[in-house]
């Protein structure tokens, strides 16, 4: 394994074996998995524009939903629309995109800030830690964010000794750009880092110049163009402001938080979490620092400082929420990959270590996030229910022609019954689930079942089936089989039924 580590960031290795094998692991089999998590969110806002034919006004289902900007949507509407289709892949291209660029520019920093050793060698350990690749394989704003910043900050070091109008423009168009993919901490991120640079090299005289002032205006031009095409044109009924909302969810939350309270040790929990499997590195190069700081260079004491900043900036936060902890994760590679490959005492056998940890993290991810996914959802989950629905009811007559009404189900089967966004959605507020309602609260809960229109498809949860069954009498229950456990990945009572009528 020694040899091999010389292949991966030695005298032999290459940056084209690194992008490749990014591309190998966050590419493959990408649509496989059904939707999960938030992606729910990014397939019925994307799916509602293309109903609407409205593209700056983001609707969660029939509500106004401006809780992030409009770009991460766009991104998927362009995808979408060159593939001819909204699918699990445009779903998430956006975010595999933008793993590809932070492993890239966690790369280049690296070279930057000390060697093409460090680069390669964080590159892989990024490239492995299994967060970085779930969320890099998951349709939401989350990478693009760390792509962003990262790059933003990558951007800086290359240019921060000769800086022009032009190279301040593009700093600034980043900063721009992915502040319109989640929100503003995609510029805050990037500004705390070079601000931190700029007091340890002493360097804040020399950029605080006109050029740099004028290089904001294109930068702010790019950013309120959005906002104010969406507030000037389009749709009268929409209410939301989408800068209130940028102060809201940002500032306000920061701030005085509504909502994602989580406690203040938060980050001291996910951050090792998030570097999983490098946290067995992390810890004990995190202790060396006082021991290696006299000989460790400014570019890796900013490293350090940069880490630390940002861990106090999302600690202090009132919304904490564990996946918030992704833009440090970098900078925490970063940290332990200059201690692997700076510690000369344990060099050898920690390089060796981390070369058998990189092959065995790359297979298991590989197999746990690519392989099996497309096993399992070759043969069971929600979309293979909504096709054999879709299947069962056509037999009858045209799929289209049926009126679908969903109670309670997984917001994910709107997505894969193709539904609009006007089709009748039925939610119970609150966790009334552990204990089954009565016939007569369902029917207070869910009017439409009293009149029961004709032609109309319900589709459940397997949880409502017994009381279900009282109202709908005409109607038989429809459902697929799933594996028994411990295979199965869903609770049971979660699996989802149809009525049709008889």
């Amino acid at each position: 394994m020694g040899s091999f580590a010389n292949w991966l960031w030695g005298d032999k290795a290459k940056v084209g074996y690194l992008l490749f094998a990014s591309i190998l692991l966050i590419f493959s089999m990408l649509g496989a998995h059904e939707i999960w998590t938030q992606e729910h969110r990014w397939a019925e806002i994307v799916s509602g524009m293309f109903f609407r034919h409205d593209f700056l006004h983001p609707y969660l289902g029939n509500t106004d939903y401006y809780d992030k900007p409009l770009l991460s949507y766009w991104l998927i509407v362009v995808f979408s629309w060159l593939n001819q289709g909204l699918t699990e892949w445009t779903l998430r291209l956006p975010s595999a995109l933008a793993g590809v660029l932070t492993i890239w520019s966690i790369y280049r920093l690296g070279v930057n800030i000390k060697d093409r050793q460090l680069g390669l060698l964080s590159g892989w350990m990024l490239l492995t830690t299994f967060y970085f690749v779930f969320w890099a394989r998951t349709s939401s704003a989350d990478m693009l964010n760390l792509a962003g910043s990262l790059f933003a900050i990558s951007w800086y070091f290359e240019k921060r000794n000769d800086a022009s109008f032009f190279d301040y423009a593009i700093f600034f168009l980043i900063l721009a750009v992915t502040s319109l993919c989640k929100g503003l901490i995609g510029a805050i991120v990037p500004l705390i880092a070079v601000f931190i640079d700029m007091l340890i090299q002493k360097s804040w005289k020399q950029h605080l110049r006109a050029s740099l002032f004028l290089a904001v205006i294109p930068a702010l031009i790019v950013y309120l163009m959005p906002f104010m095409a969406s507030s000037y044109f389009g749709s009268d009924a929409f209410a939301e402001n989408g800068l209130y909302l940028v102060y809201r969810e940002n500032i306000l939350r920061y701030f005085k938080p509504f909502d994602h309270q989580g406690p203040i040790y938060t980050y001291f929990l996910y951050l090792p979490i998030y570097l999983l499997p490098w946290t067995i590195f992390f810890i004990p190069a995190l202790f060396s620092l006082k021991k290696r700081w006299k000989v460790m260079s400014k570019d890796m004491k900013w490293n350090a400082w940069t880490l630390f900043a940002l861990f106090l900036f999302f600690t202090l936060s009132g919304s904490r929420r564990s996946y918030y902890v992704l833009p440090l994760v970098p900078f925490a590679i970063l940290l332990t990959a200059d201690w692997v490959s700076s510690d000369k005492s344990v060099n050898a056998r920690l390089s060796i270590c981390s070369a058998i940890m990189i092959v065995i993290s790359f297979v298991f991810l590989f197999t746990a996030l690519d392989l099996m996914p497309k096993w399992y959802y070759g043969r069971y989950g929600v979309n293979k229910f909504a096709e054999a629905l879709k299947s069962e009811a056509s037999q009858i007559k045209p799929w289209s022609t049926w009126n679908v009404v969903t109670l309670d189900s997984e917001s994910k089967l709107q997505f894969y019954l193709q539904l609009p966004p006007t089709a009748m959605n039925y939610h119970i507020k609150g966790d009334v689930r552990g204990n089954l309602p009565t016939k007569g609260q369902l029917l207070l809960l869910w009017p439409l079942l009293k009149s029961k229109p004709p032609n109309t498809i319900y589709v459940s949860r397997k949880f409502y089936v017994p009381v279900l069954q009282k109202i709908l009498t005409n109607y038989r229950v429809f459902e697929i089989p799933y594996p028994d456990k411990p295979f199965s990945k869903i609770n049971d009572l979660d699996v989802p039924v149809a009525f049709i009528p008889r």
